[in-house]
């Protein structure tokens, strides 16, 4: 699967395309089903101190990673052949590496406030299992922003703060100030938002009553020194032993490269703990 020029064009010009799952359905039930035999109850999960787990129980306390981030189920669907591909074409490089994945679960009343990911250029996918809609905190985004810097963006977003009462920055609990031009995706569960890394974006509150549950991950060019793991520290043998060739090529598994000093404590404090395999 590739994107066609019009897809090209609009991600290009706008930040983001909504393109159709190229994987097959079973493996979306396979990560719910993952997601049911490890959750626990919100209200024991005290160690998510990050906001991004609800149910799902960080491997270590205050860390982005529970049990399911790399685990087989999720893997599959993030090196997919026709994910790498689309990804592949954006980078414009064949080898091109996985840097990591992640699940984000919205919970009840949340929402996340207007950023930009990064100042590097890279492609992140988004899957909303059930959906997402503006009620349950779907994705704001202002189209054409991930070019060039966002100081007026950010000036408008702070004048709009200071002038409604109902502004609160330092809430999630809150909608955040409605900005020109914004965008809101709501997408269908058999969709998928392909978007910049640095697009301007925020989230709508989720007023619903269950959490939110979203799949991201992200691949860089081969060029870039951004790698966040050796992920044969922290896959079973057992799991790597059920990826194809292909797969274990675009984990880079048995190469030698240097790790981006940016994750360096994190890798200090979960390296020998944080683990993935087959849930």
């Amino acid at each position: 699967m590739k994107f066609d020029p019009s897809q090209l064009e609009q991600y290009r010009r706008e930040g983001y395309v909504i393109v159709d799952c190229p994987f097959p359905e079973q493996l979306t039930a396979a990560c719910l089903a993952a997601v049911d035999k490890v959750a626990i109850d919100p209200e024991h999960n005290a160690t998510d101190s990050r906001g991004n787990h609800y149910r799902l129980k960080p491997q270590v306390p205050g860390s982005y990673w529970c049990d399911l981030d790399h685990s087989l189920c999720f893997l599959q669907i993030e090196l997919h052949a026709e994910i790498v591909e689309l990804a592949r074409q954006l980078a414009d490089d064949e080898d091109i590496y996985f840097r990591n994945g992640g699940i984000n679960e919205l919970a009840p009343g949340r929402s996340f406030k207007w950023h930009r990911d990064a100042e590097d250029d890279y492609v992140e996918f988004m899957h909303y299992f059930s959906g997402a809609k503006r009620g349950d905190g779907c994705l704001r985004v202002i189209p054409g922003s991930h070019i060039g810097p966002v100081r007026d963006l950010q000036a408008q977003m702070e004048q709009r703060r200071r002038q409604s009462a109902d502004a609160d920055p330092a809430s999630v609990h809150v909608d955040d100030v409605e900005l020109t031009g914004e965008t809101a995706l709501e997408i269908g569960r058999h969709q998928l938002i392909v978007r910049s890394s640095r697009i301007f974006h925020s989230t709508w509150v989720n007023r619903s009553d269950r959490a939110r549950l979203m799949h991201h991950w992200l691949f860089r060019e081969s060029a870039a020194a951004n790698h966040r793991f050796d992920f044969s520290c922290y896959l079973t043998s057992e799991l790597i032993e059920q990826l194809t060739d292909e797969q274990r090529r675009v984990l880079w598994l048995g190469r030698q490269f240097e790790l981006d000093d940016k994750w360096e404590g994190e890798r200090e404090r979960e390296l020998g703990t944080v683990q993935w395999s087959i849930v």
